[in-house]
């Protein structure tokens, strides 16, 4: 049995949780927790209770499972960080997994060596389970060290956990820093972080991830970046709390045996490449995420929909 604790998020895509439990009892983890959110109204009861009897009808191993539920909708923003809490009370470390994250089996292993690895080095955050350009990454190692972080599936320590700001509430006294400005690796990375932070700070974005990489950058830490994909999203749009702004597939990639960097040091030139072919159309495509953060919500789809035929079609 898989002996690193999983935390799994779901809420009402019954079809998606069904792909990501059944990857997930391919490694029968020894434990396993289970958050879910409430409904947001009475129409999305049957769906919730219908996931979540459907995900624990593919739980046929023996294991230590911890259910929480929600009668009331909670949010991303409250229930995740919410879920990270009370896992990290019983727990050191774990990979995190959302109903729409569809890991491969080599993603389970991959976190688990480096979860163990990386234990004690402090510069060192969170480990990322997904790499959508893997043909532009030249790395001779397995994995890098990144200021870009993932949330499509990752590693945590509870030290690093215990770090985290949902609500930003320094981010005025971080402008002023003189260190500030070395946080990010180019000017666009920078632009595109603080259009995030700003929508969250102001009530525009309902999200828990953002802070993350806030949290992260702030206490000068890094994300270890795989060589290789090992997650990818399969949810969709409609049905997403987030309406996601680009949908990324790779084919899954195995990264073993690891190659393990001999000094792991940060090269920005990774994370330039990187951003650079995540975020096709430079300037102009990041006024445009910009605006669409600060939009009212009935205006993000068609707003959305026109970003990704302009620069992703």
């Amino acid at each position: 049995m898989f002996n690193v604790p999983v935390l799994f998020i779901i809420f009402r895509r019954k079809d998606a949780a069904l792909k990501v439990i059944e990857a997930i009892a391919k490694v029968r983890p020894k434990k396993l927790y289970i958050s879910q959110d409430g409904p947001r109204n009475p129409e999305e009861i049957r769906q919730v209770n219908e996931t979540r009897e459907a995900v624990l009808s593919k739980i046929n191993w023996e294991c230590d499972l911890t259910i929480w539920t929600h009668d009331k909708n909670l949010g991303l923003k409250k229930h995740i960080p919410e879920a990270f809490g009370k896992f990290f009370e019983k727990e050191e470390c774990g990979i995190y997994l959302e109903d729409d994250t569809l890991p491969s089996k080599e993603f389970f292993y991959f976190q688990k060596e480096l979860l163990k690895k990386y234990k004690d080095d402090k510069k060192i955050f969170s480990i990322n389970g997904t790499n959508f350009y893997p043909e532009l990454i030249k790395s001779k190692d397995s994995y890098y060290l990144s200021k870009i972080g993932d949330i499509w599936g990752f590693g945590l320590w509870r030290r690093s956990w215990e770090l985290y700001d949902g609500k930003l509430k320094d981010f005025g006294k971080l402008l002023e820093s003189p260190k500030y400005n070395s946080y990010f690796f180019n000017k666009k990375y920078k632009y595109y972080l603080e259009s995030f932070w700003k929508a969250i700070i102001d009530g525009k974005l309902n999200s828990w991830a953002m802070q993350m990489v806030y949290t992260a950058l702030k206490n000068d830490m890094y994300f270890i970046a795989p060589k290789y994909n090992m997650v990818n999203n399969i949810g969709k749009n409609k049905t997403a709390s987030n309406i996601s702004l680009q949908e990324y597939h790779k084919n899954f990639d195995d990264p073993f045996p690891l190659k393990h960097p001999k000094e792991l040091t940060y090269n920005k030139t990774y994370d330039i490449i990187y951003f650079r072919n995540m975020l096709r159309g430079g300037w102009l495509r990041l006024i445009l995420i910009k605006m669409y953060l600060f939009l009212p919500a009935g205006l993000k789809t068609a707003t959305n929909n026109l970003i990704n035929k302009v620069f992703i079609s």
